[in-house]
């Protein structure tokens, strides 16, 4: 396997705009990745503090730290226009022949497709089991401050992640001529920030595969791990590379709509999380994932970012699309 410089390291946005637009292209187009530098709202090295004088590990600690009906509690307790999902250790697959290991919050906006998705989910399952409605939890821990508190920063960490996606969309309309704000305003309705824990795991082996490999689905994606790594993205060249997040920026990588969207000028990487030595088998890894999804509305024609839409290709309504890769997903899940 390569070696993670090849991923590059990109100029700071506000700054240097013309050429960070013009690199972030290149290094979505011949390796599907790049290292973005945080803005001001995300910053302090690898602990990326968000504004406060807590940061990410901190809060990902705090979440996962918690009970199981805690964690459930402060999902079922966030209030609009937030939507939370908890998803317990061994309840997710997105790989059939692989065991994904790791636990899940999800932190949507409640009219976004996965919220509603899951909602809709959430009622089919409690009609089969011939139930109104899950069993309350909040109830038994509202009063619970720390659970405020750890939602509070969740907000904060969400509307961080965002502004710097939009900085990131609006390269993108640099690059591809697009009306300033076009891009982004097709995006930001449609986000979910997803946390992951992924504990020790002694039963797997050097070589083992923690999270199957898959493509993200629309617009792009934020990621952010801690030191414990693991994560690789696959280039066009087929080769698998370690992503190896430099202190005081996230990754940044696109989504299967939008490849298409570009005519296949920008690479989706397919990416995994894989045991790569014997420390990591000891260690508890912790990371982010911020989906920054195309708007439910919105109509993709492939090819159309170029100018040159594929009057033979069939529009993506993402909607629809994003909905199918949930059922395709969860049609396993049992949370």
């Amino acid at each position: 396997m390569k070696t993670a410089v090849c991923i590059p390291q990109l100029p700071d946005p506000a700054v240097q705009r013309a050429e960070f637009a013009q690199q972030l292209s290149a290094a979505l187009s011949r390796v599907g990745a790049a290292y973005v530098p945080v803005s001001q709202r995300i910053s302090d090295g690898q602990s990326l503090a968000l504004g406060s004088d807590r940061n990410l590990l901190q809060t990902l600690q705090s979440f996962f730290n918690l009970s199981e009906l805690q964690k459930r509690s402060l999902a079922q307790q966030l209030t609009s226009p937030w939507q939370g999902v908890f998803i317990a250790l061994g309840q997710e697959q997105l790989a059939d022949d692989q065991q994904d290991h790791k636990e899940v919050l999800d932190l949507n906006l409640e009219n976004g497709t996965y919220a509603r998705w899951i909602r809709r989910w959430q009622a089919r399952r409690l009609a089969e089991a011939g139930l109104s409605a899950d069993p309350p939890l909040v109830g038994q821990l509202a009063k619970e401050e720390p659970l405020g508190q750890v939602a509070a920063s969740l907000y904060q960490i969400f509307e961080a992640f965002q502004e710097q996606a939009n900085h990131i969309l609006a390269a993108l309309e640099t690059v591809y001529g697009q009306p300033a704000g076009s891009l982004v305003n097709q995006h930001g309705k449609n986000s979910t920030l997803r946390l992951l824990h992924y504990p020790p795991a002694p039963h797997f082996t050097v070589g083992s595969i923690r999270l199957g490999a898959h493509q993200d689905y629309s617009g792009i994606t934020l990621l952010w791990q801690d030191s414990t790594g693991g994560l690789e993205i696959l280039t066009p060249d087929r080769e698998w590379v370690a992503v190896e997040v430099p202190p005081g920026c996230i990754g940044v990588i696109a989504g299967e709509v939008t490849q298409r969207w570009s005519g296949n000028t920008l690479h989706s990487a397919p990416h995994r999380v894989r045991v790569a030595n014997s420390q990591q088998l000891a260690k508890t890894r912790y990371s982010i994932a911020f989906f920054c999804e195309t708007n439910p509305d919105c109509v993709v024609q492939p090819g159309a970012l170029l100018g040159q839409p594929q009057a033979e290709a069939q529009p993506i309504a993402v909607e629809a699309f994003l909905s199918q890769k949930y059922d395709q997903i969860f049609a396993k899940s049992d949370f």
